[in-house]
């Protein structure tokens, strides 16, 4: 017998992300259907998208539901192509993507699935995700504060381990700390990032030169 595919998968779990998960993410202003929802708030587009691995190597006979936001601060991209101009891919390196298990408030299991039943068993875990997790981070990330809050922590995160770098979110965040005023706290965030390592220092350079020339 011919295994489910993919599309069946999505068939079994579509009617439970468009009942009452749908419901609660459009009274939060986001619309959009199947299994992906998008808010702009101002400037900033927010995404909810579910996803599908199939017979993962944990489950061979059954899809797990996967859950990703991804915020985008369109009103800073201008700016942040200034500082990083050799950045082939702004508008991904302006994308701050982030699965549940990264930004849940509580122990996430593994969404598994394999027919009806199961499928309707995961609603209640999805909506209590969503409630808890995923609506409060992304008020969190609503604004340009927030989102400069978001990068400045994984900057500092990134910082605090020796040899890692925290890549073009260091810029990210001081293109958001640039848009609202605070080009110190952006030149203090790439410093952080870059400035202790040459290579760093000198791939990122026209982000210094952006922050350190006079206006």
């Amino acid at each position: 017998m011919k295994p489910p595919s993919k599309s069946d998968y999505r068939r079994l779990i579509q009617p439970v992300i468009q009942g009452v998960p749908a419901a609660i993410l459009k009274a939060e202003g986001f619309a959009g259907g199947s299994l992906s929802f998008v808010r702009s708030i101002g400037a900033v587009k927010q995404e909810v998208e579910f996803g599908l691995f199939v017979r993962p190597a944990h489950a061979r006979d059954s899809a797990q539901l996967v859950l990703n936001t991804h915020v985008s601060p369109e009103s800073v991209l201008a700016i942040y192509k200034e500082m990083l101009p050799a950045d082939p891919e702004p508008l991904d390196s302006c994308r701050i993507s982030a699965p549940l298990e990264s930004i849940a408030c509580e122990r996430v299991g593994m969404w598994l699935f394999k027919d009806d039943a199961s499928a309707a068993a995961l609603e209640a875990n999805v909506l209590r995700a969503i409630s808890n997790s995923v609506l409060p981070y992304l008020r969190e990330t609503a604004s340009v504060d927030g989102l400069f809050a978001i990068c400045r922590d994984g900057v500092q995160k990134a910082a605090s381990f020796l040899g890692y770098s925290a890549g073009n979110r260091a810029t990210l965040g001081a293109a958001l700390a640039v848009s609202i005023g605070r080009t110190q706290e952006a030149l203090d965030l790439v410093r952080l990032a870059y400035f202790g390592n040459p290579n760093l220092r000198a791939q990122y350079g026209s982000v210094f030169s952006y922050l350190e020339s006079p206006v």
